[in-house]
């Protein structure tokens, strides 16, 4: 699992720096960027949800399979024939099997790990997650430049493609065959202390996508426009970022159990909110870049925590299904996001403003953890995930 996770990731890293850069490169706009990349949310949405659910009715790894396939075969059909509707409609299924990997990853780990080790198993993971990103910025922004952005896109489609075969080895999940659409939201199923942890679990979900999905998606574009970099200067200024994630997610079990999970993530958290309202002002690229990767490690090394801790709390015959709502919230109000991105970021300083509302709904979603953890703090679970004894 950890060296398909390692692959996957790497070659989803490549991916992500190069594919809006090929874009821009073949005279498409931030307008209709933003708006492709709204699709690919709205697919993530309605159809990560469906891919959710199948993972929990019929195995997780064969959901994995499939959603691999399809990314691959459609991005290299997208690189082929780069047509504005073509774009938009395979950006649409294409979202879907982008949201699907990590979303089954994390529930198939909450299967296969008890209480002891699965908080170091999700910050070690997530590490993995990040660690690879390095290597696929760094290497796709090269590659992108070198060898050429389309050619680039080939390559990490056949890849990520075939990379489940290191999955060969690893046993299927079992599939819960009575599982429907109608039980997955069906409430009444849960406690009262359950449907609170899912209700603000939800909520900071929603404040934090909208104010991520105003500038996170982009970042290889707004690097291009504030800063004129070249493709592989973008790789390595988003492997800088990539590179503190992954360092303080393998370090996330620890610093927990040191200084307590709630502290932890609400400090670095907290810290992300001015870090986001400079990044609206400073225009030197070098401190441009180091405020960016700030951020971006202080809000992906505490998510570890978060996710074990509220998944942790829920049935485990639901995890994957749950996981697929809060994937669906997440992406949706990204979608919307996307769009504002467009709008916004052709105005006169139209990325301070996106920092400065962002910084707003980062805020806002601060607010909202703490609403979450007062449940995880007293049932216990940060105790058996995160204490010095386990």
């Amino acid at each position: 699992m950890l060296i398909f996770s390692s692959i996957s990731s790497t070659f989803w890293a490549i991916y992500k720096v190069v594919f809006n850069l090929f874009l821009r490169d073949i005279g498409y706009t931030n307008q209709f960027i933003g708006r492709m990349t709204s699709f690919e949310m709205l697919g993530a949405a309605i159809i990560g949800i469906i891919i959710g659910v199948l993972g929990d009715k019929i195995g997780k790894k064969r959901m994995i399979l499939i959603s691999s396939l399809g990314f691959g075969f459609l991005l290299l059909i997208r690189s082929s024939f780069p047509y504005e509707y073509i774009l938009l409609v395979l950006g649409f299924i294409n979202g879907g099997f982008m949201a699907s990997r990590q979303l089954l990853l994390n529930s198939y780990l909450i299967d296969v790990t008890d209480h002891s080790i699965r908080g170091a198993a999700f910050g070690y993971n997530f590490a993995i997650f990040m660690a690879s990103g390095i290597l696929g910025n760094f290497i796709g922004g090269f590659m992108g430049e070198y060898i050429g952005l389309r050619t680039t896109l080939y390559i990490t489609g056949i890849c990520y493609a075939v990379s489940p075969i290191f999955l060969r080895k690893v046993p299927e999940s079992l599939g819960d065959k009575g599982l429907t659409f109608n039980k997955v939201f069906d409430f009444s199923q849960y406690n009262k202390e359950e449907k609170y942890i899912i209700k603000f679990y939800l909520l900071r979900t929603m404040t934090i996508a909208f104010g991520a999905g105003l500038f996170v998606n982009f970042g290889n574009v707004i690097y291009k426009d504030l800063f004129d970099m070249s493709p592989a200067l973008i790789g390595i200024s988003l492997s800088i970022a990539q590179f503190g994630a992954a360092m303080g997610s393998a370090l996330s079990p620890k610093l927990s159990k040191k200084f307590g999970p709630f502290k932890y993530t609400f400090f670095l958290n907290g810290l992300v909110v001015p870090l986001i309202i400079g990044l609206g002002f400073i225009r030197n690229p070098f401190v441009f870049v180091v405020f960016y990767a700030l951020r971006f490690s202080f809000t992906n090394m505490t998510n570890p925590v978060e996710t074990t801790s509220v998944l942790s709390s829920m049935p485990q015959n639901r995890v994957t299904s749950i996981n697929s709502l809060r994937n669906s919230a997440n992406f949706l109000i990204r979608s919307l996001a996307a769009t504002v991105f467009g709008v916004v970021s052709v105005l006169p300083n139209g990325y301070t403003y996106l920092f400065l509302i962002s910084s707003i709904f980062y805020l806002i979603a601060l607010l909202f953890m703490y609403k979450l953890y007062i449940p995880l703090k007293k049932n216990g679970i940060l105790q058996k995930l995160y204490s010095n004894n386990s």
